[in-house]
């Protein structure tokens, strides 16, 4: 740990010792600037709402932000200005410390055994609001993990989808290449791996590639499309990408969405797959179970990745990311705290049935 990192948790235990009140009206404070910044423009009953705050509390709460402003009101909504945008990215370190999110979030990659996780508070409710906090952290760390010769597969999906809504523009090359990690035509079109590579390789300034394919198709199909010179020259842009921006989803759900076959689902509910991922499914002990005619990148192949950023969140993924992750020491994890706690419930059950097994196992 820095001397700078700490002081500043010798400072932050000396004040919420001798003033904890001034704390808790720090994050309150905090925490309404930034709900503003995710649902503008919007008016006070829709933030009191989605904060569990009484309208009182938020109306005066805004006048002090507008009195210092933090924030525009208008007929349209409230706004937070270019210097509350500022604020709020100043304070998402110290308001972690103080609320405690910071060890958390060292916790779960630990328990995991990944590299770091980013926990989005769920101090919202709505999914919407949820899932545009993950997209801001996660355009956040890929900009902080890749470079001018950084060469991006990601996959697609709406977590996805609104973090490269997220993304800001750059004149500036941040990165050589994007493509999408597999073919993704099906579904909604703003949400495909193909359309996602093309818009972030806009806002960073990047050559791309697509893969305009199906995400699963017949054996035959999926034989022949391999041969294709188009397909053969876009998965070798693939191969060689460092940096995947993986989603990760329930396997039993989007067996549904794909509409497999009955005697695979059935397959599937046997075989206990808990995650889906690259056109995978696995158990949760992340072992393979199920593999989907899927051309792209291949799951044995990301273990030579420099990085992997998994962004996910929804408490029916918890036991998705308690599978995966583990599998993936190299991964950077983006997920929002009613999953984060869900997925250390499932870790610790795994941890007590394995106990219990290695038990009769001994007095056997």
């Amino acid at each position: 740990m820095s001397l700078y990192k700490e002081n500043l948790l010798d400072t932050l235990q000396m004040m919420k010792k001798i003033a904890p009140e001034e704390m808790t009206a720090i994050v309150k404070r905090y925490r309404i600037l930034r709900t503003i910044h995710l649902l503008e423009p919007v008016g006070r009953r829709t933030i009191s709402l989605s904060l569990d705050f009484s309208e009182r509390t938020v109306r005066n709460e805004i006048e002090k932000l507008h009195m210092q402003q933090l924030i525009d009101v208008s007929r349209e909504g409230m706004k937070v200005t270019k210097e509350g945008k500022q604020i709020l990215t100043e304070m998402e370190p110290l308001v972690k410390q103080i609320d405690g999110v910071s060890a958390f979030e060292k916790e779960l990659a630990k328990m995991l055994g990944i590299t770091e996780a980013y926990i989005a508070e769920g101090g919202c409710k709505g999914s919407q609001s949820i899932k545009k906090e993950l997209g801001r952290i996660a355009s956040e760390i890929v900009l902080k993990n890749i470079t001018k010769e950084s060469k991006i597969a990601l996959t697609g999906g709406s977590t996805l989808a609104t973090m490269v809504g997220a993304m800001p523009f750059s004149s500036n090359k941040r990165a050589e290449l994007v493509v999408p990690a597999r073919g993704s035509i099906g579904g909604i079109l703003e949400q495909q791996a193909d359309t996602l590579a093309a818009k972030l390789a806009e806002k960073l300034s990047a050559s791309y590639k697509l893969l305009q394919l199906p995400d699963h198709m017949s054996q035959k199909a999926f034989e022949e499309m391999k041969q294709e010179p188009f397909v053969q020259e876009t998965l070798k842009e693939i191969r060689q990408a460092d940096v995947l921006i993986l989603g990760v989803g329930n396997a039993l759900k989007m067996a549904k969405k794909r509409q497999v076959d009955s005697c695979v689902y059935e397959f599937l509910l046997k075989k206990g797959a808990v995650a889906e991922m690259l056109g995978y499914y696995l158990d949760s002990k992340g072992t393979i179970v199920h593999t989907s005619y899927s051309i792209g990148l291949r799951l044995e192949e990301i273990s030579r990745m420099k990085k992997i950023i998994i962004v996910a969140g929804g408490k029916n993924k918890a036991e998705a990311l308690a599978a995966v992750c583990p599998i993936m020491p190299q991964a950077i994890l983006i997920t929002d705290t009613v999953t984060a706690k869900e997925i250390i419930k499932q870790i610790e059950k795994r941890n007590v049935k394995v106990c219990n097994e290695e038990k009769e196992e001994v007095n056997k």
